[in-house]
């Protein structure tokens, strides 16, 4: 069951419908809510919801007999939108993540960990931290009209130049959590035996770039890596890395090299673990192995919970 608040009262009998979701892409979760609205009959009263207010979503089991709701969003409203032909009021919520997203800022960063950096964001925006898992790679960079975003994401970009891991970052309950994105959810699989109603993979070289030419200030080329397997399988698909002092250029270059590209999804039933960021264990016909969550879509109507995940493999498992 879910429950849905805001100015401190609980609103979950007026909505309709709920879309939450979030995306690599992304700067923070995103909420759109519907709720009922009357203007004619007046059969009851209207709820007064306005833009900056702050909404609250949460999960109650109905399993556990009594148990405590859970939070699962917690964001600001930016966008409202009356229907008066269905008598509904459309609203669009964001969690604090967008408050670093759309403000900027121009700042060097010297000889630090990226965890600094990112405590250095937040104490800027007046963000508190609940918790960021152990990267330990010292970055150097200046920040030009750069939003804190965009700050964080340079450092984690950098980061996986030197140790090959990638991170992703949240709110909760208006605290930053930063994880490494192979975390799994623990006791939970992705099976079309049980949760899973259909899947849809593709495979593409689109994007493939095999060769990264390395070339100095001058144009002048001095050096050169690719990925042979990739090149001489799918023939020759070239960039060009221009030598930057503060960076290593083997890694650098070699952080450019794509390969192919295998997208993923599948459609099932809900489960509020199963957000951006996070990996999980999937056993169905033509998906087997451990996948990351790039995106999520919940939707909620009538108290039924759907959910869409858009997947990346990440390697195979050993039960799966």
């Amino acid at each position: 069951m879910f429950l849905c608040k805001c100015n401190g009262k609980d609103i979950s009998s007026f909505v309709i419908s709920y879309n939450w979701q979030g995306d690599l892409d992304q700067a923070g979760r995103k909420l759109e809510f519907s709720i009922a609205y009357n203007t004619k009959d007046k059969i009851f009263d209207n709820q007064n919801i306005v833009i900056g207010n702050t909404v609250y979503l949460y999960y109650q089991d109905d399993n556990i007999e009594n148990s405590t709701p859970i939070e699962i969003f917690r964001g600001v409203i930016f966008m409202r939108q009356r229907n008066t032909v269905n008598f509904t009021f459309e609203f669009t919520a964001y969690d604090r993540l967008i408050y670093l997203a759309k403000s900027k800022t121009t700042r060097k960063f010297s000889n630090i960990t990226v965890e600094s950096v990112i405590a250095q964001v937040c104490n800027e925006m007046n963000v508190e931290i609940g918790s960021i898992c152990n990267i330990g790679v010292y970055v150097d960079f200046i920040a030009d009209n750069m939003s804190y975003t965009e700050i964080i994401k340079k450092a984690f970009n950098m980061a996986y130049w030197k140790n090959q891991k990638l991170y992703h970052m949240y709110m909760n309950q208006d605290k930053l959590y930063v994880v490494e994105r192979s975390e799994t959810i623990e006791n939970y699989t992705a099976s079309d035996l049980v949760n899973v109603e259909s899947t849809n993979h593709s495979e593409s070289i689109e994007d493939m770039i095999n060769t990264i030419m390395i070339v100095d200030n001058n144009g002048v080329e001095i050096g050169r890596v690719s990925n042979d397997s990739d090149l001489s399988a799918y023939g020759k698909l070239q960039d060009v890395y221009k030598v930057d002092s503060k960076q290593d250029t083997q890694t650098a270059a070699k952080g450019m090299l794509k390969t192919v590209s295998f997208k993923s999804s599948l459609n099932g039933i809900g489960n509020i673990q199963c957000i951006t960021g996070y990996s999980i264990t999937v056993q169905e016909e033509q998906l087997k192995g451990k996948f990351m969550i790039r995106s999520d879509r919940h939707s909620i109507s009538n108290n039924v919970h759907k959910m869409e995940l858009d997947l990346e493999f990440l390697e195979v498992v050993s039960n799966a």
